[in-house]
């Protein structure tokens, strides 16, 4: 008789107020992937990328994404971060600060780097009227005067522990180094002033303000706002812990905030008293960036754009709790079940027209039925081990006028090893940035570890 391992689950019923999805009206599959940054300046949305240079959009059409050019700043140069004003364009890269003219965004045109920052590891930025604010990690925030756009001035260095992110508000730059906001006075360029420092308790991973608040995306711990009625003093109101890590946030209309959440992208009001989750959408992608224009939402992914509509979804929506089901190490012949659930946060009945798994290894155990607006329901897949490793997928047709086909992956692992669900081997690793000494993984018990890998080249 097969050993079979099952988890159970029953079926569960929710019911919410108001629609939390989000509305795709585009997707673009580009040829820059590892996308870093997104940015939007009048109509152009521009797309920053490790690998493969930059892409620009014309968005004069909120919901549309008009390819207008694939562009690489040469020489294997990998762009990073960037920021728009007028003609021009600020890209922190793997070779320094490089500025481009874009003011025919179909055909952008290099300037070049500015000397003395190709040895620098530079990360977010910032712009407003002449100034010009760059991170530098631990070379601290490099202030540069840009009267004249196409040629930046460097002017001074403002010092910090490890600059991540900027923004720029009249007379003062708040910065996010590690664990602190710091509030620096700019009105003198060439003499910033620290004012004031703000703990948050987590890494600060963007900042952003509008309307009179200070956004901060701090990561597991989600998103805090901040009052700025004293610039000088920042007053803390409230927190909104988001699904996985919040990392870069754009402040919207009525006091909205989009958040690249990493698997999701989530849509925050202040409603005088909390932020709240007024929009939400799985995107099944590794959401990087984020960009707004009016209602329309651009989410950078690792390796596509999507462009959302946020508003009340009349029709049905559909939205997976994941889009990978990746099952633990199977004995040939035994079986194992995982579920997602399914909901749908439209206002009209979703009708399941449809549904099945690719791979025969993979059956549902229990299939999805219509839903009606706020229902949610746990389906289960469950994975038989037969002969190797097996990939498919679990595919739903349905009424969703926007998604009328969604695919949830299932990858199953019957090669023993080091599989999801295993203990990890203990190890140790020097570090090579940020930190010195090495790493030991079992001095970290209890806590989450996240290992990311990148080429040197």
């Amino acid at each position: 008789m097969n050993n079979c391992h099952k988890i159970s689950f029953i079926l569960f019923l929710s019911s919410i107020c108001n629609a939390l999805n989000l509305t795709l009206t585009d997707y673009h599959d580009p040829a820059a992937n590892h996308i870093l940054d997104a940015e939007i300046v009048d109509n152009t949305l521009i797309i920053s990328a490790m690998v493969q240079g930059i892409e620009f959009y014309d968005v004069t059409v909120g919901s549309n994404l008009n390819h207008l050019a694939h562009f690489t700043l040469g020489g294997g140069v990998r762009a990073n971060c960037v920021r728009a004003n007028g003609n021009y364009a600020y890209f922190t890269s793997s070779n320094g600060l490089y500025v481009v003219n874009i003011s025919n965004p179909a055909n952008p045109q290099s300037l070049g780097n500015i000397s003395n920052t190709s040895n620098l590891i530079l990360e977010n930025l910032d712009l407003e009227d002449n100034i010009l604010a760059v991170c530098a990690h631990v070379d601290g925030v490099i202030l540069f005067d840009i009267s004249n756009p196409a040629n930046p001035v460097q002017i001074t260095t403002i010092e910090v522990n490890n600059a991540w992110a900027v923004a720029l508000l009249d007379d003062y730059a708040y910065i996010a180094s590690n664990d602190e906001i710091l509030v620096v006075d700019v009105s003198d360029i060439n003499l910033p002033t620290l004012l004031t420092t703000i703990p948050t308790g987590n890494a600060v991973k963007d900042v952003a303000i509008e309307y009179g608040f200070l956004y901060a995306a701090l990561g597991s711990d989600g998103v805090d706002i901040y009052s700025l009625d004293d610039p000088i003093n920042p007053q803390y109101l409230a927190n909104y812990n988001t699904t996985t890590m919040a990392h870069r946030i754009a402040p919207m209309d009525n006091y909205k905030l989009a958040v690249a959440d990493w698997d999701d992208v989530e849509v925050l009001e202040w409603d005088g008293s909390n932020l709240v989750l007024v929009g939400h959408k799985n995107t099944g992608n590794r959401t990087m960036a984020i960009a707004v224009k009016d209602n329309f939402i651009y989410s950078a992914e690792w390796a596509s754009v999507q462009t959302f509509e946020f508003g009340e979804i009349q029709g049905p929506d559909i939205d997976l709790s994941t889009w990978e089901l990746n099952y633990p190490f199977v004995d040939n012949g035994s079986s194992y079940t995982l579920s997602l659930e399914v909901t749908n946060n439209g206002n009209s009945l979703l009708i399941v027209t449809d549904q099945y798994t690719s791979n025969p290894d993979f059956q549902i155990d229990n299939h999805l039925q219509n839903l009606s607006p706020g229902e949610a329901q746990w389906v289960n897949i469950i994975y038989t081990a037969d002969g190797g490793n097996s990939s498919g997928g679990y595919n739903i047709f349905s009424s969703d006028t926007d998604e009328p086909q969604i695919i949830c992956e299932t990858n199953g692992n019957n090669i023993n090893g080091i599989n999801i669900g295993e203990p990890a081997p203990d190890f140790n690793l020097d570090y090579v940035a940020n930190e010195s000494g090495s790493f030991q993984l079992s001095d970290h018990l209890d806590e989450v570890v996240v290992l990311a890998f990148f080429s040197p080249q």
